[in-house]
């Protein structure tokens, strides 16, 4: 498959999100990753759309005339097989009964054959409909000439006028209704006028002038108004159809225009060539480039074996970019992020293995080479992570925020871009870049009076510039588990300050609101992502366990309780279609 293809059939509604690559990313399987069809490329003309807008209306309209017609004959033939059972015991010359009779047997034939032609919907035609109608039609009139031409008989014509009138063809429908209309209009009026007999058992002759009058005129209006509803609806369903294509239309080319945009987001991460491939750092032999980022670049690096039968060591450099060379804080930052991470020894953290300056006086970071995806990327291919996966997630960074804790760090950014899925002998999540970290015993950082971190997910007293602990980053954790468990962020707008305001002042759409989730699940989420870092959990490993405990329906009841009070001070908002 193709990578335009693979790209193209990923499902998705979430916008891509910019990253920093500290990791190679895993290839995708081809043999995994067949078996979806390609969605449609943007290509196609607009004429062509509506073409095939128009095809699919027609194809569903006529479906459902097809289906109609077959209830509509089969009840008509029922109904006529009634009418000519009870004309043996009716008053009447007996002459006329036996023609009502064969009336009876002429509709019924008529609407066996119909039946008949209507198991191949190919012979369902215009012509047959106009023929159908007109029999239908003239022997209707003539039976009601038997029945009384101003009784209750006469209402089921207007059925007939009705179901006719919601045919395809235009010219079937009005062709039926004047043949109808047509026809009852002459036999009313040769009744009242004398020219006909009155053969009903309701007769009007004694009725005066303006009575008669009225019930010839009366009838006519009801076949017009019933004609006139058929067509309506008619159209008022192909406009409904209509409606909803163009509809689906536009969606269609929104995922198409998508599909493209992740087409170039993943070559905007597809590891290349850099301005420093081929370049020795350190003993250390640079590849291909695995990504950019606000900082730096992050290049593959191999050291050359020590034997013959010896495999080269790889791992990942980060390099600072040559433009903030000149800004001694952030040089200084970028330093500081080294000495942080090496801190920290966890199997869920990437591994700082060293730092120094390589070509052009630049700043680097010697990590390890991490092989898989950042869970920004799994939510594009799949919006949102099953419960169990969740936890994972959740079990894995609570460990890592654990080992940074100890090492007396908080590190402020937790987002879906630095948490990365390594897939390998053992499975695990592992939390990248402290680009934005601080040591929690500082009372001031090179960031000191700025916005630090990721609005959509860093804890309310981050967003009102305070000083934080470790339950920022446990408000953070939580945030990424809400985001990964519903498809959706906690909190959006459209600008960073209405994000913020939302963070600080108001709580996100309860997760079952989105995606179904035990309610135990939605408790432990909203003690995470409480506003007063009193409120939370105070450990990463406390979060981690009740939510743990939580998808087993084992939540500790005083948990159920807490999480209760909280959301009675503080309930989940209605959920924004918007978001």
């Amino acid at each position: 498959m193709s990578e335009k293809a693979e790209a193209e059939r990923r499902e998705t509604k979430s916008a891509p999100e910019d990253r920093e690559t500290l990791f190679e990313p895993a290839r995708p399987n081809p043999i995994t990753s067949s078996g979806t069809q390609p969605a449609p490329g943007p290509a196609r003309s607009n004429r062509s759309l509506d073409a095939s807008a128009t095809v699919a209306t027609t194809v569903v309209m006529r479906s459902e005339e097809v289906e109609r017609a077959r209830a509509f004959y089969r009840l008509t033939a029922i109904m006529c097989v009634a009418g000519a059972a009870f004309m043996p015991v009716v008053p009447g010359p007996r002459p006329l009964r036996a023609l009502a009779i064969g009336l009876c047997f002429v509709a019924v034939t008529a609407n066996i054959y119909a039946l008949r032609v209507l198991r191949d919907e190919q012979r369902y035609t215009a012509r047959f409909v106009t023929v159908m109608g007109v029999i239908l039609g003239v022997v209707g009139e003539l039976a009601l000439f038997y029945f009384g031409l101003f009784t209750a008989a006469v209402m089921v014509l207007p059925l007939g006028v009705y179901f006719f009138g919601l045919a395809e063809s235009r010219m079937a429908a009005r062709v039926t209704f004047w043949t109808g209309a047509s026809l009852s209009g002459v036999l009313s009026l040769g009744v009242v006028l004398g020219v006909l007999p009155d053969l009903g058992p309701m007769p009007i002759g004694g009725l005066a002038v303006a009575w008669k009058w009225f019930f010839v005129i009366m009838v006519q209006v009801v076949f017009a108004t019933t004609y006139f509803l058929a067509t309506s609806s008619r159209r008022a369903t192909e406009t409904a159809i209509a409606r909803v294509e163009r509809a689906n239309r536009q969606i269609w080319q929104k995922e198409a225009l998508l599909a493209e945009a992740r087409i170039e987001l993943d070559r905007a991460l597809r590891p290349g060539e850099g301005r420093y491939t081929g370049q020795t750092v350190d003993g250390w032999q640079l590849g291909e480039l695995l990504g950019r980022g606000g900082m730096g670049e992050v290049y593959r690096a191999e050291r050359e074996p020590r034997g013959e039968h010896e495999a080269g060591e790889l791992a990942a450099i980060k390099l600072m970019h040559p433009i903030i060379l000149s800004d001694p804080a952030q040089v200084k930052r970028f330093e500081r992020e080294a000495e942080l991470a090496q801190k920290v020894v966890s199997p869920y953290v990437a591994r700082v293995r060293g730092s120094g300056v390589g070509p052009g006086g630049l700043p680097y970071v010697t990590m390890e080479l991490l092989f898989g995806h950042d869970l920004a990327w799994h939510l594009r291919q799949k919006q949102r992570l099953g419960l169990s996966a969740v936890v994972e997630l959740v079990q894995h960074g609570a460990e890592a925020l654990v080992a940074i804790r100890d090492a007396g760090i908080v590190h402020r950014d937790l987002k879906p871009q630095n948490f990365m899925l390594v897939e390998g002998k053992v499975r695990a999540w592992k939390l990248l870049d402290f680009g934005v970290s601080r040591l929690e015993s500082s009372g001031h950082t090179l960031t000191q009076g700025a916005l630090v971190g990721t609005p959509a997910y860093m804890a309310p007293e981050q967003a009102k510039l305070q000083n934080v602990d470790h339950r920022a980053d446990v408000y953070s954790l939580a945030a990424v588990a809400y985001r990964a468990l519903t498809g959706k962020p906690a909190f959006v707008g459209d600008d960073v300050a209405t994000v913020l305001y939302h963070v600080v002042h108001t709580a996100p759409a309860a997760p079952s609101a989105v995606v179904r989730v035990p309610e135990d699940v939605e408790l432990v989420l909203a003690i995470g992502l409480a506003k007063s870092p009193t409120d939370r959990f105070q450990k990463a490993e406390d979060f981690a366990s009740s939510l743990r405990a939580a998808e087993k329906g084992e939540l500790d009841e005083p948990i159920r309780v807490r999480a209760r009070k909280l959301l009675q001070a503080t309930p989940w908002s209605q959920p924004s279609t918007g978001s």
